[in-house]
């Protein structure tokens, strides 16, 4: 006799006023803050494709690889990006933290953002995110350039498959080079007396609308993380700065999710956790980012937040 097992369902525990408010006030900031940065990230994407040649990716294609050049274009690119777009970008989701925090209303406190723990943040996050996204791009743009794409494609074939999928992922760009060959394959099983080029014209086409769909997402990834990580780093200092100018005492730092099916098991498993001020949260995953287990997002797309409770009060408190 088979047995069937049902998942049980998860048990929704029960969420303070606090963690409900700081909640409501990180999703309306993610919610109004994100649609600018989706559009600098897809506009600079393209841009970064219009810019190389066939030429230039027909060579790569001979060659096996990218040359120093274009990755060298592609890390300045990356650095223009963030200098002139995304540190800003941080230093308003950094500013909008302290605000998310229904324990700073109505105290005569100032946020600063021109501490040096908010500036080296902006800075080496910066960093970071150069070197990230330079080294993604540049292993996407391999993997469609490995021996058997090369084997199984013609060289001006994945010249146009390739200009399309700069921007992603390595994972993106092996998933629209198999969406691609699908395509091929199942044209040419229906239409056999298709010529192959009208095939692998409309196979292009079709990827490059798939890649279209793909970058898009990516960029929503990427805005909606890197705002709520900044957005919840400036929430944190700006707790710190309180604390050191005796607005509030000794605090604790309450981990929350929405509570709802849709959170991952992670997040649902720190969901409540308090821990001191200066203590990581325990969860294991890939590391994004530098003091992740800090604070959240947990993971890409993450959308927790941290709860600030006050367990002593502070020595004249003002």
């Amino acid at each position: 006799m088979a047995i069937r097992f049902i998942r049980p369902k998860r048990i929704r525990k029960a969420k303070t006023p606090g963690s409900q408010e700081v909640l409501r006030r990180l999703e309306e900031y993610l919610q109004s803050e994100c649609d600018e940065p989706v559009e600098i990230l897809c506009g600079f994407w393209q841009d970064q494709q219009d810019a190389i040649t066939y030429q230039e990716l027909r060579k790569a294609v001979a060659d096996g690889s990218l040359s120093k050049e274009t990755l060298e274009a592609w890390q300045q690119d990356y650095s223009v990006l963030v200098a002139e777009r995304l540190q800003s970008m941080w230093t308003q989701a950094i500013a909008a933290g302290p605000t998310g925090q229904p324990i700073l209303d109505g105290l005569a406190f100032e946020f600063n953002t021109q501490t040096p723990g908010v500036l080296d943040w902006i800075s080496e996050r910066g960093a970071e995110f150069v070197t990230r996204c330079t080294e993604e791009q540049k292993d996407a743009i391999a993997a469609l350039l490995e021996k058997k794409m090369r084997e199984s494609h013609t060289v001006d074939e994945l010249a146009r498959l390739i200009r399309p999928c700069i921007g992603l992922t390595e994972g993106d760009a092996r998933a629209n080079a198999r969406y691609y060959d699908n395509i091929v394959a199942t044209m040419r099983k229906e239409h056999p007396r298709m010529k192959i080029e009208s095939i692998r014209r409309k196979a292009l086409d079709a990827s490059q609308k798939y890649a279209e769909k793909q970058h898009r997402a990516r960029a929503f990834t990427i805005a909606q993380t890197e705002s709520a990580f900044a957005y919840n780093r400036g929430a944190d200092e700006g707790i710190r700065q309180a604390q050191g100018e005796g607005y509030l005492g000794t605090m604790v730092k309450r981990w929350s999710t929405s509570g709802d099916d849709s959170v991952c098991d992670i997040c649902n498993a720190l969901e409540g956790t308090e821990v001191d001020m200066d203590s990581d949260f325990d969860f294991k995953g890939k590391v994004l980012f530098a003091g992740q287990h800090m604070l959240p997002p947990a993971h890409p797309r993450c959308a927790c937040a941290i709860e600030y409770i006050e367990v002593a009060a502070p020595r004249g408190r003002k």
